[in-house]
């Protein structure tokens, strides 16, 4: 299964974000919106670009997220809770 990141126009509440089959939103600084998608495969993908469409919103970047982006994302965020526990300890 890939994982997409895909950026749109506008900022989106949980609800919408849910209705469109998006596993996570993030809401940027600059008032777009980074949704996080599984496809099982791309008649998946190409239906949340349709629901997209279809909902009015502005696409501005679909981007595949590479495994090993995601599992070095998990090791740093790790490695960062690890690093704060021993500095409290201490």
């Amino acid at each position: 299964m890939d994982r997409y990141q895909i950026r749109v126009a506008g900022h989106l509440d949980q609800r919408r974000a849910r209705f469109l089959g998006c596993e996570e939103l993030r809401l940027l600084p600059d008032g777009d919106s980074l949704l996080i998608f599984a496809a099982v495969d791309q008649a998946a993908l190409y239906g949340l670009m349709t629901r997209l469409r279809d909902a009015g919103l502005g696409l501005i970047a679909a981007e595949r997220i590479h495994a090993a982006a995601e599992s070095a994302e998990v090791r740093t965020s790790t490695t960062d809770q690890s690093k704060e526990h021993s500095d409290a300890a201490n």
